[in-house]
């Protein structure tokens, strides 16, 4: 092999791996992208299911709460397993926003440093403004992700409550002091905010679907994203 032969070959292979690094890494990016517009899509089946879980706990927990005394273990045990249940199935929910939370996080850092790389300044600007509308997006719906967390923590705090107090005193006595307070109560109340907590989860994830789907259409100058949230959360 000739001098310049020893030369040229090195940076042939420099070149091609860095065209391959590149590559490598667009692609990922689209596939990141996709698999986030996937989950933010296929969120609502976690959520449906969620909300039936809920109505499943407080049906077992009304029952409990009006048993027969020869009833009592069989509608305990219903109950508690319901509880566990929910347990689960919020948990599912709450993967979901972590997963969605990842992936943004990712996505747009990785977006940032490669708009640096964009030397026309206009289109590096609308490439840079593409990606503020977009993490506004996840913003949003990362909080509504929160909210229905923060109001799951309450729901659940309630039905341990009645879970553990008859556990220790699963008794007519024992149920007719529970019925003495504000727990059951409380529970509906929370039930109620729970489910419409989770609403707005499947509805700001069906929207950051949208956004991140390639029909997703401009945003128009002076709108957020953040002002498709429910008035009620705000």
């Amino acid at each position: 092999m000739n001098q310049g032969n020893r030369l040229v070959i090195p940076f042939i292979v420099i070149a091609a791996l860095s065209v391959g690094a590149c590559s490598m890494l667009n692609h990922n990016q689209t596939d990141r992208k996709q698999a986030t517009e996937d989950k933010a899509r296929n969120v609502s089946g976690d959520v449906w299911a969620t909300q039936n879980q809920i109505d499943a706990t407080m049906v077992s927990m009304n029952n409990l709460m009006s048993a027969d005394p020869s009833q009592l273990k069989q509608a305990y045990d219903r109950y508690s397993t319901d509880v566990d249940r929910l347990k689960k199935q919020s948990a599912v929910v709450a993967a979901d926003g972590e997963y969605l939370k990842k992936q943004s996080d990712t996505y747009l850092t990785d977006w940032q440093k490669q708009s640096t790389e964009i030397n026309d300044s206009s289109l590096r600007a609308a490439s840079d403004q593409d990606r503020k509308t977009l993490r506004d997006r996840f913003t949003t719906t990362q909080d509504s992700y929160d909210r229905a967390a923060a109001a799951m923590t309450r729901l659940l705090g309630n039905f341990e409550d009645v879970r553990t107090a008859l556990r220790n005193d699963l008794t007519t006595r024992g149920v007719q002091g529970i019925a003495q307070t504000d727990v059951v109560k409380n529970a509906e109340a929370n039930a109620k905010q729970t489910k419409d907590s989770l609403r707005e989860v499947q509805s700001q994830s069906t929207a950051l679907a949208q956004a991140l789907s390639p029909a997703a259409q401009p945003v128009a100058a002076g709108s957020n994203a953040s002002d498709t949230s429910s008035q009620q959360y705000k």
